[in-house]
């Protein structure tokens, strides 16, 4: 019986919604191990699976579905020492290849089932490199459960900068699947990468002063309203997002978080300048175009 297009498309999302999950749980261990040789390589296996979301995504959008960037909250497993978090990854891993190939013996898509298997490629390399890293842990039997004074303000406070990044992540995310000017597109893009950047400074600053990150937002898509208007929202958002850093940055006492704040505040003044200026453009385009008529 051959696949329908809804339900290959019911079958993508639920892949995006797992590499989602993935993200997140190797976000949460990257920002809570702390050693510098363990995790860059799951940042290099981070980057990969925000390709995988990615792609599923844009497999979702040409084959005339809509992107929701939820996630699979039972396939998000942290762990409470650096063994049973690399364990865990390797868990996820071995779930993935599972569900990936559960799926390539039912698609029919051509161009879907070549992706499947791309994917289940990289995922087996990622498992076998957190088995590796899972090795690596247990030979360096790093300390744990030592004792650790939590600033909880200064975390309490980081942790609600780092759940606004990641609300606007997943929104301009959105734009960038859906929207159909290739400028807004390229900008949103950009605009999110960095904002994963800002994200994770904040959340190895969160795990540095012995808390945890809390990586969590409405994941609902934003409503429907026309570019203008999206665009507007997105330059008070900015606006707002660098009054805030600013104000923060001004109280806080720790001089390694307000060198931070200030920090990321400015790139959010340039975030709202780039929104500002394509605003503008459109503008001028739109005027010029009735003015012709």
């Amino acid at each position: 019986m051959r696949m329908s297009k809804r339900e290959t498309v019911e079958l993508l999302l639920y892949d995006v919604a797992l590499e989602h999950s993935a993200i997140v749980q190797y976000l949460y261990h990257i920002f809570l191990i702390g050693n510098k040789s363990l995790t860059e390589d799951i940042e290099t296996i981070v980057r990969q699976e925000m390709r995988h979301l990615k792609w599923f995504a844009q497999k979702v959008v040409k084959l005339g579905g809509e992107v929701s960037l939820g996630r699979v909250e039972e396939a998000i497993q942290i762990g409470d020492s650096v063994e049973s978090m690399l364990q865990n990854d390797v868990n996820a891993e071995e779930h993935a290849i599972k569900v990936y190939s559960q799926q390539l013996e039912v698609v029919k898509d051509d161009s879907v089932k070549k992706l499947l298997e791309r994917v289940i490629n990289d995922e087996t390399q990622h498992r076998e490199e957190f088995t590796e890293l899972l090795e690596e842990a247990k030979s360096l039997r790093e300390e744990e459960g030592r004792e650790t004074e939590v600033d909880t303000e200064t975390v309490e406070l980081l942790n609600k900068l780092l759940q606004e990044e990641y609300r606007i992540i997943i929104d301009y995310l959105y734009q960038f699947f859906h929207s159909k000017d290739c400028e807004y597109k390229d900008i949103m893009l950009d605009l999110a990468v960095e904002s994963m950047v800002h994200m994770g400074w904040l959340g190895e600053e969160i795990g540095s002063l012995g808390g945890t990150p809390k990586i969590d937002a409405d994941l609902s898509p934003p409503k429907e309203v026309s570019l203008p208007e999206r665009v507007s929202e997105g330059i008070a958002f900015e606006e707002r997002s660098k009054e805030t850093y600013l104000k923060e940055a001004q109280r806080i006492k720790n001089p390694k978080v307000k060198k931070l704040l200030e920090f990321i505040e400015k790139q959010e003044d340039y975030h709202k300048q780039k929104l500002l200026e394509f605003f503008r453009s459109m503008r001028r385009l739109t005027v010029g175009g009735i003015d012709g008529d």
